[in-house]
């Protein structure tokens, strides 16, 4: 249940707005930073490779649209366009050497302009969020299920995207 609750407060948190109003138009996205779902998905996989601890390769058709940037204010649920893309991979108890791999290549993120973000929910330090100037995040949350395994988590995702 923890785990549930800090991968939603970190994927809520850029859309705080949204519950006063009901969040970003498409017109707004394209207005403000033209970007376009194509170009986000594949700068998420792109993203979610350098963090990964394997060599591998994300096919940007594999990455979700995510959530919606708007908010229905009768529901408070989301919904898009436009979307926020977004991609992710667990892996249950993990070796140390996955889990401290994957941790220098989210360091190795402020070399491409991500700084780390302080005050993220959670005591693990292996639970971690970097954000850069535009938007696009890449983070780790490291958990325990109810069976008592860990499952160690990377994300990759975007900012707001218009279709």
């Amino acid at each position: 249940m923890r785990r549930f609750v800090t991968i939603c407060a970190i994927l809520v948190m850029p859309a705080c707005s949204a519950f006063v109003d009901e969040g970003t138009s498409t017109d707004e996205v394209l207005n403000s930073t033209g970007l376009r779902v194509p170009e986000a998905s594949q700068i998420v996989a792109d993203n979610f490779e350098l963090i990964s601890p394997r060599t591998r390769s994300v096919d940007a058709g594999s990455v979700k649209l995510g959530n919606g940037c708007r908010t229905d204010p009768n529901t408070l649920k989301t919904y898009g366009p436009p979307w926020a893309p977004s991609y992710q991979e667990a892996e249950r108890n993990p070796s140390q050497e996955h889990i401290d791999k994957a941790l220098a290549n989210l360091e190795a993120m402020t070399a491409r302009g991500f700084t780390r973000q302080e005050g993220i929910p959670g005591d693990d330090p292996a639970s971690r969020v970097y954000r850069d100037s535009r938007g696009f995040a890449v983070y780790s949350i490291r958990d325990k299920t109810v069976r008592g395994e860990v499952e160690f988590t990377l994300f990759s995702s975007s900012p707001c995207a218009a279709e």
